[in-house]
């Protein structure tokens, strides 16, 4: 029975009564993204994130002063419980691993690379599409990638070019803490109606991947993957308020399905000083996602292929990646 407060999104609401959605990162992107399935009949919803809400958060979350010191996962599955009753959440009050049942779809909001990177893995393995969203400057500009296992170029495409455009503050809690996530990307300043509309990008996409009937499936062609949503960086080549649609390249080692070892020249003069058993033949042992290979070494190629973004897109001073998380 669809619930009555679905009575205006009819189609929708029967299509996702019956579908399963992962929210990984519940803070302000991942809390209204939670509230927008919820008012939109999602049947099975599962919440993960290990954070309490602080009072900072509050001025962009769903969530409200009464909730501070609340794990977010928690006290969301209780709003979300209290707009549809009739969903089936599940919260779970720490970091990602794995997940008990596969979802249809999942949403990455997390702010951390290794999340993502997790997150990813997970979604390749399982063979579940997957929708990763951020924001760059202050909020200024929404960047989401959808992946489609075996379709599309996977996150690692794009994160490994990105990881070298963030500017993350070294702490030495990283040498300390075994639990101390040293790729987590800070906050910074940024309007809840920023959010909000970057959110509500990616929730077409949402709609997109779930209801093979929706109109919006126009919006996947499994090409142009990568979406810049431009709310308020008005000095950018990108259009102000309207989305551009880019392309990743694919060519990451996991998509590959294979590692290159790419070493320097003095790794290579200290195999060549190494005498190889087998002949002229060095090689080394590397580790990749389905284990340890032996590894052939060879010259430095003349260029190292880096994912490259098909858009006008000029990043700004202040455009380093903020999360949808804070």
């Amino acid at each position: 029975m669809i619930d009555p407060i679905c009575a205006r999104n009819p189609k929708e609401a029967e299509c996702l009564s019956k579908k399963h959605l992962t929210i990984i990162g519940c803070g302000s992107g991942g809390s209204a993204l939670a509230l927008m399935a919820a008012r939109s009949g999602i049947g099975k919803l599962t919440l993960v994130d290990p954070e309490t809400l602080a009072l900072e958060n509050v001025g962009r979350h769903m969530l409200s002063r009464s909730d501070v010191g609340k794990s977010k996962a928690k006290a969301l599955k209780r709003l979300v419980k209290e707009i549809n009753p009739n969903a089936e959440v599940h919260a779970l009050a720490d970091k990602f691993k794995e997940l008990a049942q596969t979802p249809d779809l999942i949403i990455s909001a997390a702010d951390s690379f290794t999340c993502e990177s997790m997150i990813n893995d997970y979604s390749l393995r399982h063979g579940v599409p997957a929708i990763y969203g951020g924001c760059w400057g202050e909020a200024s500009v929404g960047e989401i990638l959808y992946v489609v296992p075996g379709r599309t170029p996977c996150y690692e495409c794009l994160a490994g070019f990105r990881r070298d455009q963030v500017e993350i503050p070294d702490d030495p809690r990283k040498y300390t803490d075994l639990e101390f996530d040293a790729t987590r990307i800070p906050g910074r300043a940024g309007l809840w109606p920023n959010i909000l509309i970057i959110a509500g990008v990616m929730f077409q996409l949402v709609l997109a991947l779930l209801d093979p009937e929706s109109d919006r499936t126009q919006l996947i062609d499994y090409e142009h993957t990568l979406f810049l949503v431009n709310v308020s960086k008005y000095d950018s080549r990108l259009q102000p308020l309207a989305t551009t649609f880019g392309k990743v390249k694919k060519g990451c080692n996991i998509c590959r399905g294979r590692i290159d070892l790419r070493p320097s020249a003095e790794l290579l003069e200290i195999a060549r000083s190494v005498e190889a058993p087998s002949g002229d033949v060095r090689f080394a042992f590397a580790f990749g996602p389905d284990g340890c290979h032996r590894v052939q070494l060879r010259e430095p190629p003349e260029a190292v292929d880096i994912p490259l973004i098909e858009t006008t897109w000029e990043e700004g001073r202040d455009d380093h990646k903020t999360a949808l998380g804070s």
